[in-house]
């Protein structure tokens, strides 16, 4: 449907927009106060494991279709994350459907990482979806890394689909561990042997493993130790003695909905006459929920997340609500209470469970306050870290060199001759930051586009929605500029052939509803197009970045400037 329509405002940042507050508003993270708000992101930083090394702490969360694939973030308090960098470069060592002339990882790719340090070493342990059990290594945790797909018992890659969220463990005899999970109809937890290195599962047969829907055996299927129906989120921990086993259940079908903690004194449990489980052969685990399950249930605390420690002993959790708002599902940080060696995650615990925090006191005092995504000028020689391609991008196709102080982008083709957004090659981009007011404003020089090409801002999510303001270069040479959300289309003005430069400026409120405007002169704003409601969709919540492309002819760039990011969060 195409429409035309264009309004004329003047920007007063968010205050035409009614904030609508709930027990999540549009407050997060570091209040400025001594205190913090959950979620302490509110963007999709989904799955996250936590680990400390030393004072710092790192965190690994899902990066799904995007590279670099499992994106790791940096903390000195547990409440201020930066992006630090990206594990997998080159997501197409993985799989070609990764690539900028494919793009079928859509849902797929990178689910629930694991990272850890062992033996002076970053370590991440992920199974990408459709392609099988992969690891890292880095001497630091910025990369670089060096990743390899593990493999069988017999040394075949372990490129097998449907396995997902594991998690190693370095025991202190020597010998290691990794849990994973297998969603289906028989979607079960499992624990294998490991070699140290990580690079090998020992009681594993990729010709047992490749196939789907079956209960695996030992010894080429690891050992079943979560025989209950969609068991993920896979953690393992050692405390006091005993082995803790952290999964989450997704669906009803087995014990309920919710986290569970297990733990014995045993990694493979503990059978009935007191001796060790054996692979194989394990025993039973004692365990317990992190929250209370009802009929009906509905999350009452984040799962599918961490333990973290700080130096003086005290113990937290960070971990999700599947609430699946445009932020995604962000990170939340819990207070947890260790009772009779079991760990009580939430405040002021009762009977066994404690309660969720909305705002608590900072775990660590700091004075500076930060986030993972934020503006940039371009001015370094390097992307920053925080960037994100949809996909593996076109190399050649891009370059911060070219003319410094600029991304510039060329515009590459699209193999879909209808030109389906999700198809653009390219797409770099940042997580939207649900707050009570985001303001994301970009100016871009279009001076050297080129008949036929397209250029804009976009918010989109997983593959599913998406909403753009573009500028369109038609056969005669005219620019004009398009509004574009989910097949609608709203056409705005032609712009004038004196003006090289154009700003874009993207809206959005906590109710999620955004608006775009563009300007000639980076003062008077011009709104265009319906207002949209950003949404996540495939699992990611919503992202915004740059595009563009050229289906007549490869030809024409873009040169981005600058690119500005405000949030109102305090």
């Amino acid at each position: 449907m195409v429409m035309r329509a264009i309004f004329i405002i003047s920007l007063l940042g968010c205050c035409y927009f009614n904030c609508v507050f709930g027990q999540q508003t549009g407050k997060w993270g570091d209040q400025g106060n001594g205190n913090y708000r959950n979620p302490i992101i509110a963007a999709d930083y989904s799955d996250p494991d936590p680990i400390r090394v030393g004072n710092d702490y790192y965190m690994a969360v899902s990066t799904f279709e995007d590279s670099p694939g499992v994106h790791i973030l940096h903390s000195k308090d547990l409440v201020n994350w930066s992006q630090i960098g990206g594990v997998f470069d080159n997501l197409v060592e993985v799989a070609s459907a990764f690539s900028w002339n494919q793009m079928k990882r859509y849902n797929k790719g990178v689910y629930a990482p694991s990272l850890r340090f062992h033996a002076g070493k970053f370590w991440i342990f992920v199974n990408f979806y459709t392609d099988g059990f992969w690891m890292g290594v880095a001497d630091r945790p910025n990369g670089p890394w060096e990743v390899y797909p593990i493999k069988d018992k017999y040394g075949k890659e372990l490129r097998t689909s449907g396995w997902t969220d594991p998690c190693p463990f370095w025991d202190e005899d020597g010998k290691a561990y990794l849990a994973s999970s297998h969603p289906g109809s028989k979607w079960y937890g499992y624990l294998f042997e490991m070699s140290s290195d990580g690079r090998y599962l020992l009681d594993a047969d990729f010709e047992h493993m490749k196939v789907r829907d079956i209960v695996y055996q030992y010894p080429d299927g690891g050992t079943l130790i979560s025989p209950y129906h969609s068991s993920e989120g896979n953690k393992i921990y050692k405390r006091n003695g005993y082995y803790y086993l952290i999964h989450i259940e997704f669906l009803e079908n087995g014990q309920g909905k919710g986290t569970y903690v297990c733990r014995s004194k045993h990694i493979y449990g503990t059978k009935s006459d007191g001796t060790p489980g054996e692979p194989g052969n394990p025993g039973n685990y004692e365990m317990r929920r992190i929250d209370r399950h009802t009929i009906g249930y509905v999350q009452t605390l984040p799962g599918q997340g961490g333990l973290v420690d700080t130096p003086e002993g005290d113990w937290f959790w960070i971990a999700q609500f599947n609430k699946y708002g445009s932020d995604g599902r962000s990170p939340c940080l819990l207070p947890v209470t260790w009772i009779d060696d079991w760990p009580v995650i939430g405040d002021n615990p009762e009977d066994g469970f404690g309660k969720m925090v909305w705002e608590y006191p900072k775990p660590i005092r700091s004075n500076q306050i930060y986030y993972p995504q934020g503006s940039d000028d371009f001015a370094q020689d390097e992307l920053n870290a925080r960037w994100a391609w949809n996909h593996q991008p076109h190399e050649g196709m891009w370059s911060l060199k070219e003319r410094p102080g600029y991304l510039r982008l060329y515009a590459s083709s699209i193999g879909d001759r209808n030109e389906s957004f999700f198809s653009i090659p390219n797409i770099i981009h940042q997580r939207h930051m649900r707050s009570e007011c985001s303001i994301v404003t970009v100016k871009i020089d279009i001076s050297q586009m080129a008949i036929g090409q397209k250029a804009g801002l976009a918010n989109f999510n997983g593959g599913v929605n998406y909403a753009s303001l573009e500028v369109a270069m038609d056969e005669h040479g005219r620019r004009q500029i398009i509004w574009k959300s989910d097949g609608d289309i709203i056409l705005g003005d032609y712009l004038p052939d004196t003006y090289n430069y154009l700003y874009i400026r993207s809206l959005a409120r906590f109710d999620n509803r955004q608006n775009y405007q563009y300007s000639l002169d980076g003062e008077n704003f011009i709104m265009i197009g319906n207002p949209y409601y950003v949404k996540n969709g495939n699992y990611r919540g919503n992202m915004i970045g740059f595009f563009t492309y050229n289906n007549v002819e490869e030809k024409g760039y873009i040169d981005i400037d600058w690119f500005d990011y405000e949030i109102s969060n305090r």
